[in-house]
């Protein structure tokens, strides 16, 4: 029943992830290193099958680097000579995709304008006759049939690399995803929705393929992506503008245009020069077709509507001092039909306003717009979205009461409303349950391209130190769902903005975060999420099923085992019923509660160490590493307390007496540095008061009953050659100490990969080298480890921090603080780090705990005030 109930979970999760979350994998052109680009193997050997009819591939292909040609795929015949590829190619600002016979000739090319490729989904196709030994090519709306291809055989046993392949090492700079072969037997459809690992799955959940370097897309549909970032002495506005693919950043003096397609932005003043911009919270519309922006603020006397022309940098004031009124947060959008801005709610006066508002761009006029139908209650920070068509909207959320009344006190409201704007009625459609923690919606919410959904940002604003959260609601009953990352956001109620944008034309989302200081200072933040946003659900599905799939396998063994047992047992009971009280005491003994406990499978329960993989939707972990501390079969740790576990998975480190413990850990390290220990020189070592008769005994004991407890793994073994005595390692056997001594060559230089380096973190995370071992004897050894140790990460530390690596250079310096709680490198990079994330908080607390343990360590205070930890004061 569990097998069963584990397949029917596994299929309802392959169909729910495979229909909404089909991603993709990204291949590096010339702008990265060749050890640094990926090879898509898409079948291994054991998937290779014969195709004599026909075989199709289809995929969508994205450019990423329009200026990088190399190869895209490379098709080949397992069973014979033929060999084809397709390949991008750029020159004098044109591209064009060529299809050829590998190293012979090329049958067709496909001129396409770079400038149409840059980011853009094409269909690509591919369709091999066989038999009549020809192919039709399909790429965008272009479309050609090249007759004679070279197909000498009737059948075809296709060997397909995307990417790099053997000597092939110039590749495009692309992206591909929804890939789908097929023959006249077999489908196979590769949903790319990996979201780690070098696995590759088809949608039926089977490891098909395998890829070096991956780049996987899901994780840039989760992970939220910082690409701008503006800081003013004045109050700032944003806008965005999609026909132009531009940001703008407008505040009192000047206006930043940053390009979307170059990544490149250019503040100029307005002009003439010298204009001053009257700004205060920066709100604003966008008006696409005329590429203004209308800039607004509805602050009582200060109320004014301004149209402001990016391009020419001019601004021009069309409304001033006709209405006194006061809206913070309010709900806004923009009807380019009828010219016309709708404002909603907001909050003034202490008071919550629940009134429909209107500017008439045409007639230059406000007014009050009435509706009929269902009553929205009084509030702000409510969240609006108007439908294409510009016939309806939808308001959702917020929070007020039904008076209006400050005093009253407040309510969170999770209600949601569509507006029509022919009839002029007003309909509640649902309104859900409150969630666990209360959260207000931000002021725009996108529509869905179906129309099914809203998407929107909310955060609980009540905390100073706060994450938005990308939600998915549905219309027609309220259900959601939260997609993407939180991202960390200052909240100040009043002088905290956040907006959602939506770039139909790169399919990715947009969160502008705004924070304005006491005194008018702000900060101008874009993040970028590709479309369709990922839950965690579907970034973890491939652990998930992993894990299900380990406890189903666990399940199969246990069962039967489990019915020799009780079968066992029922024998068991029926022959003491039998038998002599001898015979009683011998089954007694053989059945043991000890010997029982052993798991006849092998099986081992995986125990995390205290950094293992916790992950938590409102929280940011640092702490977190790629590869969790297991508890290793087989395995001897030296990093943190010394620990040893045998090849069933049980922990022996109970078997090294401490005097072995020494001897042994004494010839392990000088096994893994040198060529091992000479055997007389251990004589002064461990049996200085001992006349040489006596040690030559004792000696021999000692090993002898080294070498019977090395029998527990498998993998080591103690020899004694030329009067060394050495333990001799295979792979069967881990030792962290051997590991780390290899990755860093020695203790000689850093690792040479990324994976290298995260293993290295992961065994220094343990804790310090031989940490429970007080034996001075070790002292040398300790010392060295530590002293490479913190050099390797105070540099590692300074690099990742640099390359803006926050998460890594906060993960280091714990690591750091484990091995010298008062390390300056690692406080400070901390709490820059924690600085430059506007997590204010927790850079006080680290450098509070940091302080607090300087002092009572030196008796002194720390020479340096908060305000003053610098990145700049640290000297390498």
């Amino acid at each position: 029943m569990k097998k069963h109930h584990f397949y029917i979970i596994f299929f309802l999760l392959l169909c729910i992830i495979n229909e909404g979350y089909s991603q993709g994998l990204q291949f590096y052109g010339n702008e990265k290193r060749i050890s640094e680009r990926s090879s898509f193997c898409v079948f291994t050997e054991k998937y290779l099958s014969v195709a004599t009819g026909t075989f199709t591939i289809s995929f969508e292909y994205a450019a990423q680097n329009t200026e990088s040609p190399g190869y895209i795929f490379y098709l080949k015949n397992a069973d014979g000579q033929e060999a084809f590829n397709l390949t991008y190619v750029y020159d004098d600002s044109k591209g064009s995709f060529m299809f050829a016979q590998d190293g012979k000739q090329i049958y067709h090319a496909f001129p396409y304008p770079a400038a149409k490729l840059h980011a853009k989904w094409i269909p690509i196709i591919f369709k091999m006759d066989i038999p009549n030994d020809r192919i039709n090519i399909s790429i965008g709306n272009d479309q050609v049939t090249i007759e004679e291809i070279g197909l000498n055989k009737r059948t075809f046993t296709p060997q397909l690399f995307f990417g790099m392949c053997n000597y092939i090492l110039e590749t495009a700079s692309f992206s591909i995803r929804n890939l789908k072969i097929n023959n006249d037997e077999e489908n196979w459809n590769f949903p790319l929705n990996e979201s780690k690992g070098e696995d590759v799955h088809d949608n039926k959940g089977r490891i098909i393929g395998h890829v070096t370097n991956p780049t996987w897309l899901i994780n840039r549909s989760y992970y939220w992506k910082p690409l701008f970032q503006s800081y003013s002495s004045t109050p700032s506005g944003f806008a965005f503008a999609p026909e132009k693919q531009e940001f703008y950043i407008y505040n009192q003096d000047s206006i930043i245009t940053y390009n979307i397609y170059k990544r490149t932005s250019e503040q100029l003043p307005y002009m003439p020069e010298k204009t001053t911009f009257p700004i205060r919270l920066g709100m604003n519309f966008y008006d696409e077709s005329k590429g203004n922006i209308y800039a607004y603020e509805l602050n009582w006397a200060e109320t004014f509507i301004a149209k402001m022309n990016p391009q020419t940098r001019t601004w021009d004031m069309i409304n001033q001092n006709d209405i006194t009124l006061q809206m913070h947060h309010h709900s806004a959008i923009f009807n380019p039909q009828k010219r016309q801005f709708l404002f909603f709610g907001g909050y003034g006066n202490r008071r919550y306003y629940n009134t429909f508002i209107t500017y008439d761009l045409l007639q230059e006029r406000w007014d009050t717009l009435h509706f009929a139908g269902d009553k929205i209650s009084p509030r702000f920070f409510a969240g609006i979205a108007m439908s294409p068509d510009c016939k309806r909207a939808y308001i959702y959320g917020g929070k007020g009461n039904e008076t209006g009344d400050q005093n009253v006190g407040i309510q969170y409201y999770y209600d949601f409303y569509q507006l029509d704007f022919e009839t002029k009625q007003i309909k509640k459609l649902w309104e859900h349950k409150a969630p666990s923690a209360n959260r207000i919606p931000t002021r725009d919410m996108i529509l869905s391209e179906d129309g099914k959904y809203v998407y929107l940002l909310a955060y609980p604003e009540y905390k100073p130190e706060t994450h938005l959260q990308l939600y998915r609601l549905s219309i027609s009953d309220g259900s959601y769902e939260a997609l993407g990352d939180s991202i960390p956001l200052t909240s100040e109620e009043i002088a905290t903005n956040a907006n959602l944008y939506f770039n139909k034309k790169l399919e990715e989302f947009y969160c502008v975060t705004q924070e304005f200081e006491k005194y008018g200072q702000s900060a101008t933040r874009i993040y970028s999420l590709s479309n369709p946003p990922a839950s965690l659900a579907a970034v973890k599905f491939y652990d998930k099923l992993r894990s299900d799939s380990k406890d189903s396998s666990i399940w199969l063994y246990l069962i039967p085992i489990l019915c020799l047992v009780v079968a066992g047992g029922i024998l068991i009971t029926i022959k003491r019923q039998q038998s002599t009280k001898k015979e009683k005491h011998q089954t007694k003994t053989i059945f043991s509660p000890q010997e029982s406990n052993t798991s006849d499978t092998g099986l081992i329960s995986i125990i995390p160490a205290a950094t293992a993989e916790t992950i938590e939707k409102e929280e940011i972990d640092e702490t977190l590493l790629p590869d969790a501390i297991t508890r290793r079969r087989n395995s001897i740790s030296l990093f943190g307390t010394f620990t040893a576990t045998d090849k069933n998975g049980r922990d022996m480190t109970y078997m090294f007496s401490p005097k072995i413990r020494h001897i042994f850990l004494y010839i392990l390290i000088n096994s893994i540095t040198k060529d091992g220990v000479l055997s007389s020189d251990m004589n002064n070592l461990f049996w200085p008061d001992k006349p040489d008769d006596k040690i030559k005994n004792l000696k021999n004991v000692t090993m002898n009953h080294l070498r019977k407890t090395l029998q527990e793994l498998e993998g080591i073994e103690l020899t004694h050659q030329k009067g060394y005595f050495k333990l001799m390692f295979t792979d069967e056997c881990y030792c962290d100490y051997q590991r780390f001594f290899f990755l860093t060559d020695g203790m000689k230089r850093a690792p040479l990969s990324e994976n290298d380096t995260m293993e290295l973190h992961n065994i220094l995370a343990q804790g310090k080298f031989l940490n429970t071992i007080e034996e001075s004897l070790f002292d040398y050894f300790k010392q060295q480890a530590e002293s490479f140790t913190v050099s390797l990460l105070s540099e590692q530390i300074h690099t990742f921090y640099k390359n803006g690596r926050n998460s890594a250079t906060i993960r280091i310096c714990n690591i750091l603080f484990a091995i010298d709680p008062l390390s300056d490198i690692a406080m400070t990079y901390a709490v820059c780090t924690y600085r430059r994330q506007n997590r204010s908080d927790k850079a006080i607390h680290l450098y509070s705990i940091f302080t607090k343990e300087y002092r009572k360590v030196m008796d002194e205070d720390y020479p340096i005030a908060f305000d003053k930890v610098n990145t700049e004061n640290i000297r390498f």
